[in-house]
C-alpha cells in the first residue's frame, strides 16, 4: 500500500493528542483552505515537531470544533519505503502515476511526504528525477494539494530541485515552543514516558529538564530543538533511575545513611531491623520477579518448540497426500483435507494452553514490577544527575539556584572584571531586567556597545556574562568582524541569494541562532565591518528578528548582543587625557562613523559603555588573580608558587604596556614562569613544594627556586 489513508495512518499513534500546538496547526489549516500557494513546505530544526503537526491535522478531524472546510480535506500519507523498494525504476515509475491518478480522482484530497529530502533523492537514485515536477504540475493544475516535510538542514536542497517551489508552496517554519506550550507537550509526552518505565515523574522534573535543556544548547546527543531535548533527557534520566534503583531500593539506601550518621544506639538498632526486614521484602519480591520471567521465556521457548513441530507435522502431510495414488477416496478422506490432524490438533490445544498461561504470568509479572516501583518517583536530583552525566558538568553547578546567581551577579562580574565598576553595575542590572521584567520589548534580550583601549576587559565582560548568566563561557558566540570587510559580507551573515555559489549553506550568522537561539553574541571591532552589514545589524537591535535568504524568520528575542568597537583608540591611550576627555572625543568620533539609528539602538544610546584606562592598582591585581589561577591548577600535585606583593608591583611597573592592555602581563606569566614549573615536574615527577619567585629588577625577570617540602 504506498498511500494510506489519514485514519490509518493516525490509527498507527494510538491515544494521539496535539498540545500546544494550537496556532500552528490554525495556521497551517488557514493555508490549506487558501485558493493559491495552498501547498505547503512544512520545515524546522530536527526534534520540533513538523510530523505531529501533520499528524495532529488528521486528529483534528475527529474534533466537533473543527471547521468543516477542514474536515472535507482528505489526508494521505505516501509511503515512500514501500513505493521505492524494488529499485526497478519503471515499476516505480508506474506505481507512482497510479497514486498521482488516484489522488486527481479524489476531491479535496491532500498529499503527505514525511521526509521529501529522502523522497527525491530516492526519485533520481531510480531515475526518477522528474517526481517533483509532477508533484508541481498536479498541484498548479489544482488536481490535489501537498504538504512537504523537510528538516531546515536540508530545505536548500529541497527547494533547488524546482524552480517552482517559492511560487507553489507556503514556506512555513516551525519554530522551538517556548514558555507554557512547551511545558504541556513535555509534560504530555512524559505521561507516556512515566507509563512505559512504570515509574512516576514529579513536575519538578518536567520543570527541570526544559530548563536544563533550554540553558545549555550543545546537542549532547539529546536531539537538536525542543521539545525532543527536555523529553530525552527525561526518558534517558527515567532509564538510569530505572536501572539505579532495582539493583538497590532508595529505602535501604536511606535507612543505611541514616545508621552512618545515627549516633544513638536504640535507634540505631531501630533502623537496623528496619533496614534487615527491607532487604529480606526486596530480595525475595526481586527473586518473584525473576521467577516469572524465567517461566515467561520458558514457556515461549517451548511454544517456539511446538510450532515448529507443527510445521514439520504439516509438511509431512503434504507430502504424503501429494504421493498417494489417484484411486478412488471415500467421503472420509475427501473431507480430511479440511481438518487438522490429530497430532497437529494435539499440539495446537498445547500451545493455546501455553498462551493462556503466558497471558496469566505476563499479567502477575506486571503487577509485581509494579509493586516492586510502587514508591519510586523521578525527582529533579535525578535529572539533574543524568544531565551531569551527559553534559559532564558538575551537579553542583547545575543545581545552582538561577535567581540566587541574578542576586550575586554583580559580585560574580566584580570577581573578574576590575577596576570597571560602574560598568559592572549598570550591565549586570541589565541582565537582570532581561531575565525578570515582565515588561515586553521587541529587540534582543540585552544589546550592549563596548568602547575603550584594548587589554580593558571588552572581552573578559562577554565571557564573564556567559559565565554566570548562562553557567558556560560555550554560550558565547563570537564573530570577528574583520571578516565581513567586503560588500558581498551581508550574504555570508544570512545567505546568498538563490542562484549563487552558497545558497544551499545558509547564512553563518542565522544558522547560529537558528542552532543556539540562547546565548550571547559578541561581534568584535565592528568597526572593521564593511557599512551595509549595519543594515541587518538596524534590524535585528530595532525587532529582534532577522529573514534569512530561505526565507525563515530567526529570532533574537534571547540573545544578548556585544558589540565592541576599538574607535577613539588614540584618546583612551593618551596619558596627556583624562578618563572623561578621552571619552568625549570617542564620542565624538563615534558619532561620525555610525549613523544615528544604529546608535540609538543601544537603549537610546545608555547601553553605549567606556570602558577606562586600568590605573596600576588594578593591573596588580589581575596579576595576583593569576597567580591564585596556578596556585589552584597545581595545588592537587603538591605544588604552589609564591610571589611577594612588592615583587607584584615592581613587575608591573616594569612590562605593563598601556597598548597591550591587561593581557601583555598574564602573556608573560605564561612564558616565563608556567615553563619553570612545568619542566621541573617532568623531570620531579614526586617533588612537592613551592616555587618562590623573587623579581630582579635589573634582569627585568623573576628569579625562580624551589623549595621541596
Amino acid at each position: 500500500m504506498y498511500l494510506v489513508r489519514g485514519r490509518e495512518y493516525l490509527a498507527q499513534y494510538p491515544n494521539f493528542t496535539l498540545v500546544g500546538r494550537e496556532h500552528d496547526l490554525e495556521r497551517i489549516s488557514s493555508i490549506l483552505i487558501r485558493k493559491s500557494s495552498n501547498s505547503l513546505l512544512l520545515t524546522g530544526p530536527a526534534g520540533v515537531g513538523v510530523s505531529m503537526l501533520t499528524l495532529g491535522l488528521q486528529a483534528a478531524k475527529n474534533s466537533p470544533d473543527t471547521p468543516f472546510d477542514l474536515i472535507v480535506k482528505k489526508l494521505f500519507w505516501l509511503n515512500c519505503d514501500a513505493l521505492f523498494s524494488s529499485g526497478d525504476s519503471a515499476k516505480i515509475n508506474n506505481e507512482f502515476q497510479s497514486i498521482l491518478k488516484k489522488l486527481m480522482q479524489t476531491p479535496e484530497s491532500v498529499l503527505i511526504i514525511t521526509d521529501t529530502a529522502n523522497f527525491l533523492e530516492a526519485a533520481h537514485n531510480t531515475g526518477n528525477a522528474h517526481f517533483i515536477n509532477a508533484l508541481n504540475n498536479a498541484d498548479k493544475a489544482n488536481n490535489f494539494q501537498v504538504i512537504l516535510e523537510v528538516r531546515d538542514d536540508k530545505l536548500s536542497n529541497v527547494l533547488k530541485a524546482s524552480t517552482n517551489m517559492p511560487e507553489l508552496y507556503t514556506l512555513y517554519d516551525v519554530k522551538e515552543p517556548i514558555g507554557d506550550d512547551l511545558r504541556s507537550i513535555v509534560s504530555s509526552v512524559a505521561k507516556e514516558l512515566s507509563a512505559y518505565h512504570k515509574i512516576e515523574v514529579d513536575e519538578d522534573a518536567v520543570e527541570e529538564a526544559i530548563h536544563l535543556t533550554s540553558k545549555y544548547r550543545d546537542s549532547l546527543g539529546l536531539g537538536g530543538a525542543q521539545p525532543q531535548r527536555a523529553i530525552a533527557l527525561l526518558d534517558r534520566a527515567l532509564a538510569s533511575y530505572r536501572q539505579l534503583t532495582h539493583k538497590q531500593h532508595p529505602k535501604i539506601i536511606e535507612l543505611m545513611n541514616k545508621i552512618a550518621k545515627s549516633t544513638n544506639e536504640t535507634e540505631k538498632q531501630d533502623l537496623q531491623q528496619q533496614l534487615e526486614q527491607w532487604q529480606q521484602d526486596w530480595q525475595e519480591l526481586k527473586s518473584e520477579i525473576n521467577k516469572t520471567y524465567q517461566y515467561q521465556r520458558e514457556a515461549e521457548t517451548l511454544r517456539f518448540k511446538l510450532q515448529d513441530e507443527i510445521n514439520q507435522l504439516q509438511e509431512e502431510e503434504d507430502n504424503n497426500k501429494n504421493s498417494e495414488s489417484t484411486t478412488i477416496k471415500t467421503f472420509a478422506q475427501l473431507t480430511a483435507g479440511g481438518f487438522d490432524s490429530p497430532a497437529v490438533t494435539k499440539l495446537k490445544e498445547k500451545i493455546r494452553q501455553i498462551d493462556a498461561e503466558i497471558v496469566q504470568n505476563n499479567e502477575q509479572h506486571q503487577k509485581l514490577v509494579m509493586l516492586a516501583n510502587k514508591d519510586l518517583r523521578l525527582n529533579r536530583q535525578e535529572v539533574i544527575t543524568e544531565f551531569s552525566k551527559v553534559s559532564g558538568i558538575p551537579t553542583n553547578k547545575l543545581d545552582e539556584n538561577e535567581v540566587e546567581n541574578l542576586i550575586n551577579l554583580e559580585a560574580n562580574l566584580l570577581s573578574r572584571i576590575f577596576g570597571q565598576d560602574n560598568i559592572v553595575k549598570h550591565v549586570a542590572n541589565s541582565v537582570k531586567v532581561a531575565k525578570v521584567d515582565a515588561l515586553e520589548e521587541s529587540g534582543p534580550a540585552m544589546s550592549y556597545l563596548f568602547l575603550g583601549p584594548s587589554g580593558v576587559g571588552k572581552t573578559e565582560m562577554a565571557k564573564a556574562l556567559a559565565q554566570y548568566v548562562y553557567g558556560d563561557e560555550k554560550s558565547l558566540v563570537r564573530f570577528d568582524m574583520s571578516e565581513y570587510m567586503e560588500k558581498h559580507a551581508v550574504a555570508k551573515l544570512i545567505g546568498a541569494p538563490p542562484g549563487y555559489e552558497g545558497f544551499e549553506a545558509g547564512g553563518i550568522l542565522t544558522n547560529s541562532v537558528r542552532a543556539k537561539p540562547v546565548g550571547i553574541y559578541l561581534f568584535d571591532e565592528i568597526e572593521k565591518a564593511h557599512p551595509d552589514v549595519f543594515n541587518i545589524f538596524l534590524q535585528i537591535l530595532s525587532d529582534g528578528r532577522l529573514t534569512d535568504n530561505i526565507g525563515r524568520t530567526v529570532d533574537f528575542s534571547d540573545i544578548m548582543i556585544i558589540m565592541t568597537s576599538n574607535i577613539g583608540q588614540p584618546y583612551y591611550l593618551d596619558p596627556n587625557l583624562s578618563d572623561e576627555a578621552a571619552c568625549e572625543l570617542a564620542t565624538n568620533d563615534l558619532n561620525n562613523t555610525y549613523r544615528s539609528e544604529l546608535l540609538n539602538r543601544f537603549n537610546g544610546r545608555e547601553n553605549i559603555l567606556h570602558f577606562k584606562r586600568l590605573p596600576m592598582v588594578v593591573i596588580e591585581r589581575i596579576i595576583r588573580r593569576e597567580i591564585d589561577k596556578l596556585n589552584q591548577a597545581y595545588q592537587p600535585r603538591g605544588f604552589s608558587v609564591e610571589i611577594s606583593d612588592s615583587c607584584i608591583s615592581s613587575f608591573c611597573h616594569d612590562h605593563y604596556d598601556l597598548i597591550r592592555g591587561a593581557r601583555g602581563l598574564p602573556g608573560y606569566i605564561k612564558a616565563n614562569i608556567r615553563p619553570v614549573i612545568v619542566n621541573h615536574i617532568l623531570q620531579n615527577p614526586h617533588d612537592k613544594g613551592a616555587f618562590k619567585a623573587v623579581y630582579n629588577q635589573q634582569a627585568r625577570s623573576f628569579d625562580m627556586t624551589f623549595c621541596k617540602i
